[in-house]
């Protein structure tokens, strides 16, 4: 899985990268038909990653994560706690709680997810990333 970023700082061979995620409307509020104005989210994700081509604070670069990774963070983080919502509304349902057990089966899946990260990252197990290219054009 491949992102564009921005590097914001450098030491050694990792570096501080950001990537700005897009919202639904892109940005691009001229086009929305409500027009969200100052309502726009703005969301940025900094992350570390292995700095091996040698890029420089403000460098435009494409970073690589480990695919196996993000995608059962994905299934973690998504799926598992949306199959425990219905798996506890039709189980509860059955006793006349579907909405609780719903309610109590999506919240221990966000709790694995949870737990999951906080085992990951005292592992050092979690999602790693690496500077693969200069964006073309960019640098």
């Amino acid at each position: 899985m491949t992102q564009r970023v921005t590097v914001l700082s450098v030491s050694g061979t990792s570096a501080r990268v950001i990537h700005h995620r897009q919202t639904a409307c892109h940005g691009d509020c001229d086009h929305c038909e409500g027009g969200c104005g100052s309502m726009a989210a703005k969301e940025s994700l900094v992350v570390e990653a292995e700095n091996l081509i040698g890029a420089k604070p403000g460098d435009q670069v494409v970073i690589e994560g480990e695919t196996g990774k993000v995608a059962s963070a994905i299934l973690l983080v998504y799926v598992l706690p949306l199959i425990l919502f219905f798996f506890g509304y039709f189980l509860g349902d059955r006793f006349g709680h579907g909405i609780l057990c719903s309610i109590i089966g999506f919240v221990f899946g966000l709790l694995c997810a949870i737990l999951e990260s906080r085992r990951q990252r005292k592992r050092g197990t979690e999602i790693s990333f690496r500077i693969v290219s200069f964006v073309s054009g960019a640098s």
